[in-house]
Order: structure tokens, then C-alpha cells, then sequence
């Protein structure tokens, strides 16, 4: 067994050793699986070394940090850690929680997850949240989830179902200090013609861990969409997943990453569609600086019964720095023949033409090439809730 092999074994059997009272069915996966080897193909480019450098054992749930946030806007419930860091509760000026939302300590099974998100998230214990909203129900969720220390293990879990024409618009702020882990999982479930809209903002230190997974599921009429942007970390890497059950439903998918320092940050996204006339409309985008590595594979699969899918994909990465490293791969799959699909990517510099244009202008090189930085990333700022969106900038 190679020194790695054992290294990453050795991390494993720490982490089940400070987790004792997780069930076997959580532990199996990550007994018959392991972490998974660079030779993978998903995960050839992805350096698990801030992850192995984490100590299983000091990991724990931290309760609430005392930050000052803004308060909500009338009838949004906003929730955050308790005390415990294990559980959520309601925040100050937060509207009461509606029937159908649910505060369970403890994670609720996740089946039998894949991919590495999920499999470390069945093993650990976490805020756990349950959304159901009847047909044409709305709710406005707010959650603040920032652990008060260092050495973190932020493990929260929400399982969402929302009937026909129920909608929900989600806005979570997720900040991590130190060596921390943070492993967010979302299942959603959406019927005919219910909205979904969630935004992200994903802060953490410079030795800090994130492991985000997803999952979702549309029936015909359902919208969704996504905005996430990630920021800090040693490692933040992102595993959504979309599926439309039968097609003719709508998924917008937004995502930011501002890497800098020794940072990977990696998106793995999947959106198959199972029946026709589905739509999908895809943007990445990263802003990679000093020795950062940003990593973008975002899949669509479209089987013989998906025709007439329109589905548009585009990565675009701008380097700020000779050392900084970009690997993009957008794939699509497509059988069906009667389709509408298209994906690019491009990996560009800051231009000389229109840093010349602003310094025609009075404006010296530090600030235009500011200005440049920040209008490639408003695109995606401008679609998160105002909550993140006033963190964001």
C-alpha cells in the first residue's frame, strides 16, 4: 500500500473513530469506497490535501458566532445555529416558523448517497431542516450558518418538497473560520409547476474545507434555479445534480468562484433530462488569481426520449496570475436528434484595450483593473437574494 493509499486510509479510520455512534449503513459506503483516487477521472485534478490536513478528531459542531447581520424584511423566517452548532432555531426578528417546516436534530438518512459529499455527509450528524410546502404555498427562508470557532464540522441537511405551484425562495450564508469542514446537502423534490429559487454564498478560511452536494428533482412546469458564489477555502468543491423527470421544466444554474491564494475550487455539475422539451440555461464563471486552481466539469445528458431539449451551457474563467491554473470541461451527452443544444468555454486575461480605454479616461491601471474584476463577476452577484448579495460585496 502506497504512502497516499495509507495516508487517505488513515484520515478515513480517524474520522469513523470520532463518529462512533454512526450507523453502519452511513459507514458502509465509506468503508467500500474510500476517498476517491487521483486516477479517477472526476477527480483527477482535484488535490485532496487540505482535506487530509484536517484533524477528524478536533472537528465538531460549534454553535452560533455573535456577528451583527441585517434584520429580515417582514414575513421572512430566517433561521441559525443554536447553541449546540448541532441543530437550527429561529433568529432574532424572524417571522414564525409555517406548517410544514421542520427543525430535526440529526440528519435524516440520505439513502444510499454518491459521491464523496454524500458519503461523508451520512456519517456525520448535523442541523438537519424539512421543508414541505403544500400546493401553492410561499415561503421566504433565510439561513445564517456560521459556527462561532474554529475546527467546525458544519454538516446541514435540507430536504424540500414543494407541491404543485408551491414556491420557495431560499438564501443561505455559510462562512467557516479556520480549519474548518463544511459538507451543506440539499434534496429537493418539485411538482408541476412549483419554483424553486436558491441563492448561496460560500465564505471560508484559507485552511478551511468545502464539500457541497445536491440533489433535485422536477417534474414537468417546475422551475429552478441556482446561484451560488464561493469565496476563501483551501479546498471548495460542488457536486450538483439535476434531474427533470419527464422534461418541460426549467433549470437556471449561476456559479462564482473568486480563487486566489493556494485554492481549489471545483464544480461538478449534472443535469440529465428524461423527457422533451426541457430547457437549461448554464453560466459559470471564475476569477483565479496568485496559485489558485479552479476546476469546471458540468455534464448534460440527453437520452433518445429528451427531444426538442434546449439546453445552453458556457464556462468562462479570467486569470489574474501567471501561476494560476484553470482545467474546463463542459460534456455534453446528446442521443436524442431533434435538439437545440450548445456549450463553450474560454479562458481569457484581463484585456490591454480596455485597461488603455480607462486610463484614456483618468482612470489609473490598479482601479480599472478593479472595475474589470468586478463587472465580470456582477453578472452572477446581481442574481443572488439581497441578503447575500450586501455580503457579497
Amino acid at each position: 500500500m502506497s504512502s497516499v493509499t495509507q495516508q487517505r486510509q488513515h484520515w478515513l479510520d480517524a474520522l469513523m473513530a470520532a463518529n462512533a455512534a454512526a450507523s453502519e449503513a452511513s459507514r458502509e459506503p465509506l468503508i467500500q469506497q474510500g476517498l476517491p483516487p487521483q486516477r479517477q477521472e472526476d477527480w483527477r485534478f482535484t488535490d485532496l490535501s487540505a482535506l487530509l490536513a484536517l484533524d477528524p478528531a478536533a472537528l465538531q459542531p460549534r454553535g452560533a458566532a455573535a456577528t451583527q447581520c441585517p434584520a429580515p424584511a417582514s414575513g421572512v423566517v430566517r433561521l441559525q445555529l443554536d447553541g449546540t452548532g448541532a441543530a437550527l432555531q429561529l433568529a432574532d426578528g424572524s417571522a414564525p416558523l409555517p406548517e410544514g417546516l421542520q427543525l430535526n436534530h440529526g440528519s435524516a438518512p440520505l439513502g444510499r448517497p454518491e459521491g464523496l459529499p454524500g458519503r461523508l455527509h451520512s456519517l456525520l450528524a448535523g442541523p438537519a431542516l424539512q421543508v414541505d410546502l403544500a400546493a401553492g404555498q410561499r415561503l421566504q427562508l433565510e439561513l445564517w450558518l456560521e459556527p462561532s470557532s474554529e475546527q467546525a464540522l458544519l454538516a446541514p441537511q435540507l430536504q424540500i418538497t414543494l407541491g404543485e405551484n408551491a414556491q420557495l425562495d431560499l438564501a443561505v450564508q455559510l462562512r467557516c473560520a479556520g480549519a474548518s469542514l463544511a459538507l451543506p446537502w440539499v434534496q429537493a423534490q418539485l411538482a408541476a409547476g412549483a419554483r424553486f429559487s436558491e441563492g448561496w454564498l460560500l465564505q471560508g478560511d484559507a485552511s478551511a474545507v468545502l464539500l457541497a452536494g445536491s440533489q433535485v428533482q422536477q417534474q414537468p412546469g417546475s422551475t429552478y434555479s441556482r446561484t451560488a458564489v464561493v469565496r476563501g477555502w483551501a479546498l471548495a468543491r460542488q457536486e450538483p445534480e439535476v434531474l427533470q423527470l419527464a422534461g418541460a421544466a426549467h433549470t437556471q444554474l449561476r456559479d462564482l468562484s473568486i480563487t486566489t491564494g493556494c485554492a481549489v475550487h471545483d464544480l461538478h455539475s449534472r443535469v440529465r433530462f428524461e423527457g422533451p422539451e426541457g430547457t437549461l440555461d448554464q453560466l459559470q464563471k471564475a476569477l483565479v488569481d496568485e496559485a489558485g486552481h479552479s476546476i469546471f466539469n458540468g455534464c448534460v445528458q440527453v437520452p433518445q426520449i429528451a427531444q426538442r431539449t434546449d439546453a445552453a451551457q458556457l464556462s468562462r474563467h479570467l486569470l489574474l496570475s501567471e501561476r494560476a491554473k484553470v482545467d474546463t470541461k463542459p460534456e455534453l451527452e446528446i442521443i436524442a436528434d431533434d435538439v437545440r443544444c450548445s456549450h463553450g468555454a474560454t479562458v481569457s486575461s484581463l484585456s490591454d484595450e480596455e485597461l488603455f480605454y480607462l486610463r484614456s479616461r483618468g482612470i489609473d491601471r490598479d482601479t480599472g483593473a478593479a472595475l474589470l474584476r468586478r463587472g465580470f463577476c456582477a453578472e452572477i452577484l446581481r442574481e443572488l437574494p439581497p441578503l447575500l448579495a450586501a455580503e457579497a460585496a
